[in-house]
């Protein structure tokens, strides 16, 4: 496909030596709200990427006159669940504009050559999240102008960060064994995940070569950092605790003025507790992601069990964090929000063009269901 070229800019597919550029961008665009965090994705923009979909583009807007990448955003399609069928399921992020050159028509162009990417028909809806506090962008993407997409609003999704404390994990109680599984468990596993995964939606469709490289969707999370949870011989809940800190970091960029002046004695009596300190501006949030929180028939005296042994730090003691991510419609919610420190919110949208309306209008009751670290 040609790209679309204009007097000062040009709108394309990023490429291999745009990585410093694009890692720029995130660099200098955080993300608004009562903390500000900026997604860093260090060392490499593109090896960070590979968890975001199966099937993935980066849209650059770039300065021709400097050669300097001052805008992008991601399109990426996975197969998922919906309605409980296998279907292609598209998600956009990463959209940021380095502020300078914010305004004018360069949305309206990158949506027009996002259309045209679009076409290909791989799928025909989009899901996408954005921070609450982001206003700009909010009323940007759902004003309907300049032939964008429309955006429909899908409520929002919570990232619970659960203290960890030191602690034994339990590993039997009411008839539920919990453990750290073994490569031998994995066929198991994801035929589990495979079977009762479609009770969400949206939920993916998960394979094992989806663990085995450095490429794939579940980049270094391996078996033995899986928490399953097994009644006999039978699992009936998993919570996965994925490090991504050494390819995706999230960086405090802001605190309000009350939290500044305040972190100082917070964390010294956190310390004191044997509880997670907040760090200071410029630095990363240390924490592990829930991935792949499925629980048979939601059983919370599960769910129980499993956070309480995510969140001791017998096993990766270094996170004092546990990063759990859920929609408002989920019934674990407010079992989770219940051991919370700090909450952080997203609205989620599903994103269509004319061709996607039927599927988003088919779209039954189920929970909604995004993978926090791949987003």
């Amino acid at each position: 496909m040609d790209h679309a070229s204009f007097p000062a800019f040009v709108v394309e597919l990023a490429r291999p030596e745009d990585d410093a550029d694009l890692r720029a961008v995130l660099a200098a665009t955080p993300m608004p709200g009562p903390v500000s965090l900026c997604f860093a994705r260090e060392p490499s923009y593109f090896a960070a990427a590979s968890v975001e979909g199966r099937f993935r583009q980066t849209i650059v807007v770039r300065n021709r006159q400097r050669s300097q990448v001052v805008g992008m955003g991601s399109r990426s399609i996975s197969p998922v669940y919906v309605n409980g069928q296998v279907a292609p399921l598209g998600y956009l992020s990463g959209l940021r504009g380095v502020p300078e050159y914010r305004g004018g028509t360069l949305l309206a162009r990158g949506y027009r050559y996002l259309r045209q990417l679009h076409e290909d028909g791989r799928t025909t809806l989009y899901v996408t999240t954005i921070a609450e506090g982001n206003r700009e962008a909010i009323a940007a993407l759902t004003s309907g102008r300049a032939r964008l997409p429309k955006y429909h609003a899908a409520g929002q999704y919570h990232t619970l960060m659960l203290p960890r404390r030191r602690g034994e994990i339990r590993t039997r109680d009411a008839g539920i064994e919990v453990r750290f599984a073994s490569h031998a468990d994995l066929p198991r596993l994801v035929g589990f995940w495979n079977e009762v995964g479609p009770q969400r939606q949206f939920f993916p469709v998960v394979n094992e070569d989806d663990f085995r490289s450095h490429e794939s969707i579940y980049r270094g999370l391996q078996p033995q950092q899986m928490l399953v949870a097994w009644r006999g011989k039978r699992p009936c809940g998993t919570l996965a605790l994925w490090n991504q800190g050494s390819f995706r970091q999230t960086v405090v960029a802001g605190l309000p003025k009350w939290l500044r002046l305040t972190r100082p004695v917070y964390n010294f009596l956190a310390a004191a507790r044997g509880r997670p300190t907040l760090p200071a501006v410029g630095q990363a949030i240390a924490f592990l992601d829930a991935a792949l929180l499925v629980i048979k028939c939601d059983d919370l005296n599960v769910l129980r069990r499993l956070l309480t042994a995510a969140t001791s730090r017998k096993a990766f003691p270094q996170e004092p964090f546990l990063a759990v991510g859920l929609h408002d419609s989920d019934p674990l919610l407010p079992e989770v929000r219940r051991r919370r420190t700090l909450e952080y919110m997203t609205r989620v949208f599903l994103v269509c063009w004319e061709d996607g309306e039927p599927l988003r209008q088919s779209l039954d009751h189920r929970p909604l269901y995004l993978e926090l670290g791949r987003l």
